[in-house]
């Protein structure tokens, strides 16, 4: 149940004013897979980020807004999963190179292997993602995953949580490596 990583998220040092925030459409998804082949797509309804002129990014995932379709599911995976009661949030932060959403605003798409921290549930992991930045409507910037992010449930104490979904849901198996994808539109803020 991974899906806390990406659990989502971008977060970027607070120290400086953000001149991009993160706008409509943007989205964050991952997939789980119980049973060895039920694979299914969930999201988080609340994610909100920015990304300084300097290139420091932030993205910041409430983890009470996971969405699997299933509103007793989501009760579970906050409860039991993410102990929202306790950690209500991911973040991941980054520095993006600092001219690469000036290029994106002046038409120029870009690919690079986007190097930051996601902090989840209490513990926080190197990331490393290739990205596309690529120029959108209204000079909008769009950051896209070009692959998976892998979340391991060992790397940041879900284990537990999931082995209690297991249980509750009378499930065989529940995957323990989460792939989640991002899409990620940024407005200049004037």
């Amino acid at each position: 149940m991974r899906h806390v990583l990406l659990v989502s998220a971008l977060l970027f040092s607070a120290f400086t004013q953000a001149d991009w925030t993160l706008q409509s459409p943007s989205t964050l998804t991952f997939l789980s897979t119980k049973n060895t082949h039920l694979t299914e797509v969930h999201h988080f309804r609340k994610i909100s980020g920015k990304v300084s002129d300097q290139g420091v990014a932030e993205l910041n995932i409430d983890l009470t807004s996971i969405d699997s379709g299933i509103p007793i599911r989501d009760e579970r995976m906050q409860e039991f999963l993410f102990e929202t009661n306790s950690f209500s949030s991911a973040t991941f932060s980054a520095v993006i190179p600092a001219d690469a959403m000036k290029k994106a605003r002046d038409g120029i798409s870009q690919t690079l292997d986007l190097k930051g921290k996601l902090m989840l549930h209490g513990s926080e992991e190197e990331i490393s993602v290739p990205v596309m930045i690529v120029p959108a409507q209204n000079k909008q910037v769009v950051i896209t995953s070009l692959k998976p992010v892998l979340v391991h449930a060992d790397s940041f104490a879900l284990t537990a949580g999931i082995q209690k979904l297991r249980d509750i849901a009378k499930l065989e198996r529940i995957a323990e490596v989460v792939p989640v994808n991002f899409t990620l539109t940024f407005g200049k803020s004037e």
